[in-house]
């Protein structure tokens, strides 16, 4: 990817929390990213991560007790938390949608499908004639490959698969520049869930928009991503493009559990391991890097400031030994 390009969306140390009786809980600390047009970034990370919250952060859609303590979050240049409320309406959809983690609470249920749509049309395009409205729903519908019978349906109606593919086609109706995904093929099959992936990368190759791909399963991510960012108690602890990150043996030590806990389809299948314990709470991070209690190469600097992100060439670790992890690992 050309590097010169100007990004579509630019998060700039971003750190968000909620109010809690405790204090103020950072779900996403000091978070740097950019998206750039016709790119499929895809952010992984166990649940309790960060992960939605960076979405919501992004949509301007935080709940009312989570705010944005500092960094800035900017669409083709302009910072979206400058910005009044009518022109975030103007903006979501249009410029930058989402598709939710359950389409079954996404979808109205009270709206058949094609209320739904005209309802996005009516806000977003006003002039928009009644007959450009079903021209346009025939044609979303046909891109995501589902018959325009189901315009009259509701969405209990409806098979998941079938559901999460008109929750897509109604991300993409006003043709937006960038796309963010939250679990989207989550209580999907797998049969299912690969067919999903299947229509995001067609249907993105075509229209070209950029995509957000959140996804606690690594192996989907890994699977229809470009780029990959990975995310650990709030904060992103790897990043890399998918052919340094498939080819590389240089991980976070966060990386390499998830990656050691993928089945593989091979005659000699490697031990699977677990990562051992849980994701820290977010009243209780630990001091100094917040992977150490469960982290098996964990060294004394590691128990006294969180390492930088930093690297070499694309890709950027943060984590103290990253350089020496193989070299223990091959030990023992």
């Amino acid at each position: 990817m050309r590097r010169d390009e100007v990004p579509i969306l630019s998060v700039d140390h971003a750190t968000v929390a909620y109010a809690t009786r405790e204090g103020m809980a950072k779900a996403v600390d000091d978070v740097t990213l950019s998206i750039f047009p016709g790119s499929i970034v895809g952010l992984v990370g166990e649940s309790g991560s960060g992960k939605s919250t960076l979405a919501a952060a992004l949509m301007c859609l935080l709940p009312s007790n989570a705010s944005l303590l500092s960094g800035h979050v900017l669409l083709n240049g302009k910072d979206l938390y400058q910005m009044s409320e009518q022109h975030l309406r103007r903006i979501r959809w249009a410029q930058m949608s989402m598709v939710f983690q359950s389409a079954m609470a996404t979808l109205n249920p009270v709206l058949t499908v094609g209320q739904q749509f005209r309802e996005i049309f009516r806000i977003h395009e006003p002039r928009m004639t009644r007959e450009d409205q079903q021209r346009r729903m025939e044609e979303l519908l046909g891109t995501v490959r589902i018959h325009t019978q189901h315009l009259r349906n509701y969405s209990h109606e409806l098979s998941g698969g079938m559901r999460q593919r008109i929750a897509l086609a109604m991300a993409i109706a006003l043709d937006p520049e960038l796309v963010i995904m939250d679990e989207p093929t989550t209580a999907l099959d797998a049969v299912v869930q690969h067919e999903i992936l299947e229509e995001i990368r067609r249907i993105q190759q075509i229209k070209r928009f950029a995509v957000l791909f959140i996804s606690h399963d690594l192996r989907l991510v890994r699977y229809i991503s470009s780029e990959i960012l990975v995310m650990y108690a709030g904060k992103i602890v790897e990043s890399a493009p998918i052919d340094v990150f498939t080819e590389t043996t240089r991980h976070h030590p966060y990386t390499r559990g998830l990656l050691d806990s993928i089945p593989q389809l091979r005659d000699e299948q490697p031990a699977l391991h677990s990562i051992p314990g849980s994701t820290p709470g977010l009243t209780d991070l630990p001091v100094g890097c917040a992977f150490h209690p469960r982290c098996p190469y964990v060294q004394p600097p590691c128990l006294e400031a969180p390492p930088p992100l930093e690297g070499m060439e694309s890709q950027l670790v943060a984590c103290y030994e990253v350089d020496n992890i193989e070299g223990r690992r091959a030990h023992a």
